[in-house]
């Protein structure tokens, strides 16, 4: 094989290897797949014409008679418009991906000289394909930083379906919370008229005097107060679920998860454990390392100058003579070597590093924090079970039996009977604070994620109380 031969057969093999980018295979995951199929061509619509008016597809609500927090937790994802959007991150991603290694186009010249001279009317003309041949792995470390960034998306799209599952979940038991206050108000309210029923025969009796009355009075209206502020609450957070879950009004269906069931976690150590080792801000720290130390890589590897060869026929109508044209050029680095950028970088690869057990830190206290927030809840949530709410019910029951025996007055039933509701408020109170803060660490751990069907022994978080 000759000189020209085997400078044809490399450009050849350059233009061939840069033609096959790398294959980009959608990602295996089970969310991101329901939502690209459903939502796919309603998205490429609204791309097309984003003035016009497009009907969604129906959120999920139809075909149930109650609303599990699972099944509100499930249809927020399923209709989320921000986990779309990530997952469309990662379609942008991976396109980045496959730019990233492909090489560069090849070009076709044209030259021509001594046109329309006296000894060959076309003078010599010729036709140069000329294609930049990347050197020093260049495309590969390309590659290598793109793919760092589809890693991240799918981080955060991860990261976006926790998130929306904590709101969901929060959403949830403040409306079963909202809707258990409505009642005990309501008891209260039919108390404080009760009270002020009493009051009044017993001012017209004679057996009480006006003061009595008005003391009842207070007590009515501020119950009545309480009552339509609940009754406000309950119909806010409804509609709150029923936006947060992507309906466009108020949930109409009972909610059957009992906030009664306390959630059981595991200890300080393993949740701590388990963010560290699970949680989407750590994994993308890390991934910010890994993406710098593929940068600088590939800083490193620009320093090395790509190859620039040409090759293509020249005919001279003088000479009738026709003849190949071939040419090598390469960039000398005497004064950029890419040294600015090599450094830049390697000190990205060092902040990167740091940021890592900065969000290891500020992790650790949140968890710290709201586990926290759970174990005061949790233990206030046990002992309102097991001591004080038995106690005031007792305290009720025995007041009834003297107030039927003769030895104590309505007052003081009506008393013990509001002393019942109100610990019961207080009870289902703490119950939603117990909840929030067992979202709040299963945000942070991210490893129970039931929508997506992951086995319970995966998670530290063990079953619920019967």
């Amino acid at each position: 094989m000759n000189t020209n031969q085997w400078l044809l057969a490399a450009l050849g093999a350059a233009l061939v290897g840069g033609c096959a980018g790398p294959l980009d295979h959608r990602w295996d995951d089970p969310v991101y797949r329901s939502l690209q199929d459903r939502y796919g061509e309603l998205d490429r619509d609204i791309a097309h014409a984003p003035d016009q008016e497009h009907s969604l597809p129906a959120f999920g609500l139809e075909s149930l008679d109650v609303l599990s927090v699972e099944d509100a937790v499930r249809i927020a994802i399923g209709n989320s418009p921000r986990l779309r959007a990530a997952g469309y991150q990662i379609d942008a991603a991976s396109g980045r991906v496959l730019q990233a290694g492909l090489y560069p186009n090849p070009s076709l010249n044209f030259e021509g000289e001594a046109l329309g001279s006296d000894d060959g009317e076309w003078g010599e003309t010729a036709y140069v394909i000329e294609q930049e041949i990347v050197l020093g792995g260049k495309l590969d470390r390309a590659r290598d930083v793109a793919e760092s960034d589809r890693s991240a998306a799918r981080a955060r799209f991860i990261a976006e379906e926790f998130a929306i599952a904590s709101s969901v979940t929060r959403a949830y038991f403040a409306g079963v919370s909202a809707q258990q206050r409505l009642v005990m108000r309501e008891e209260l309210a039919g108390l404080a008229l009760q009270l002020l029923d009493a009051a009044t025969a017993r001012v017209e009796a004679g057996s009480a005097t006006k003061p009595d009355q008005l003391r009842a009075e207070v007590v009515y209206e501020q119950a009545m107060i309480e009552l339509d502020a609940a009754r406000l609450d309950a119909n806010a957070t409804m509609r709150a679920l029923g936006l947060v879950i992507g309906s466009d009004g108020s949930i109409k269906l009972d909610l059957v998860s009992s906030a009664d069931r306390l959630p059981i976690l595991a200890s300080l150590e393993s949740l701590q454990s388990a963010a560290i080792k699970a949680n989407s801000r750590v994994s993308l720290a890390r991934i910010a390392i890994e993406r710098a130390r593929r940068s600088h890589q590939l800083a490193k590897s620009q320093s090395m100058p790509n190859l620039v060869a040409s090759i293509g026929p020249r005919y001279s109508d003088i000479d009738h003579e026709s003849t190949v044209d071939v040419g090598l050029g390469i960039e000398i680095p005497i004064f950029d070597r890419n040294q600015g950028e090599i450094r830049a970088t390697l000190a990205e690869r060092l902040s990167a590093s740091a940021d890592l057990k900065n969000v290891q830190v500020e992790l650790l206290a949140e968890v710290s924090h709201a586990w926290s927030a759970y174990q005061s809840a949790h233990s206030a949530s046990i002992r309102y079970q097991n001591q004080l709410l038995p106690k005031a019910e007792l305290t009720l029951d025995l007041t009834r039996q003297a107030y039927k025996s003769g030895k104590a007055d309505y007052l003081r039933l009506l008393d013990a009977q509001q002393v019942v509701i109100e610990s019961r408020i207080a009870y289902i109170n703490t119950l939603e604070h117990l909840h929030n803060a067992s979202v709040l660490l299963n945000e942070l751990t991210q490893t129970h994620a039931p929508w997506r069907n992951a086995r319970q022994d995966d998670h530290p978080q063990a079953e619920a109380n019967q």
